[in-house]
């Protein structure tokens, strides 16, 4: 009995683990961003002014929130088969519409849901952007989450150095994560983190997906000295300074 059970355990060390894909930014994101309301024009190396659009706004402007969302959600909830036949458009927008409705914090239904004739999001999305865009949600209930609240608080350092530690284990543990970033008036963002390097004196680097410039390659900084999140400079935020919040996490966050 020892013997069969000894070979049945040696048998098993021959299986391959079924490791999770690594996220892609290039293939596991939308093929199209999010537009900003607001206009942004750099007026020095350290300031960027923000004004009103003049003329038409974008048509799919003010989605940040929904694009984050739903780039977890494909990942938690969706698998693409390019293997079976493409369905008809109703049927690609019932399934949108099904997998944007699943709590992105939630373990999600048993069995995921199959998006036929697609290799990736990418690939969907680009075949599929307007579907996509009419089906993922509204923007401006985002404006209303209970968790947007938290930015009038002071955000302590503690708490960053808390943030930092979670998005690092929750990285190196196969899962993406969204946070939240701001600085009250000159950003309210939100991003996908998906990768984390640690430096040597303990800071560590997160690559993150910004749904305004999405298969663009962009860091948020952690810095162990002082405890703070930086982000990168980009055409809409002058860079520096941050406070990072969960989003997505929780009904309440």
């Amino acid at each position: 009995m020892y013997r069969l059970f000894a070979s049945l355990c040696a048998f098993a060390t021959l299986i391959p683990t079924p490791w999770p894909k690594a996220f892609d930014l290039q293939t596991d994101t939308f093929h199209f961003g999010n537009q900003t309301y607001f206009d942004y024009k750099t007026v020095s190396d350290q300031e960027i002014m923000i004004a009103q659009r003049k003329g038409k706004v974008p048509d799919y402007s003010r989605h940040c929130f929904q694009l984050v969302r739903a780039v977890l959600q494909f990942d938690k909830f969706a698998e693409f088969r390019p293997d079976l036949p493409k369905v008809c458009e109703s049927e690609y927008q019932r399934l949108i519409r099904q997998i944007s409705r699943i709590p992105a914090w939630s373990s999600g239904p048993k069995e995921k849901i199959v998006i036929r004739g697609y290799r990736n999001l990418d690939d969907f999305s680009a075949a599929h952007a307007l579907t996509l865009q009419k089906n993922l949600g509204l923007w401006w209930p985002s404006y209303c989450r209970i968790g947007n609240w938290r930015i009038v608080f002071p955000v302590l350092r503690s708490s960053q150095a808390r943030m930092a530690r979670w998005l690092h284990d929750e990285l190196g543990g196969g899962h993406i994560r969204a946070v939240y970033i701001t600085r009250f008036k000159p950003i309210n963002h939100c991003l996908v983190a998906y990768h984390c390097d640690q430096q040597s004196n303990g800071d560590l680097v997160f690559l993150v997906y910004d749904a305004n410039q999405p298969k663009k390659i962009v860091h948020l900084t952690y810095r162990a000295g002082d405890r703070s999140f930086y982000y990168d400079r980009t055409w809409y935020y002058k860079g520096g300074l941050v406070s990072v919040l969960t989003l997505y996490a929780s009904p309440l966050f």
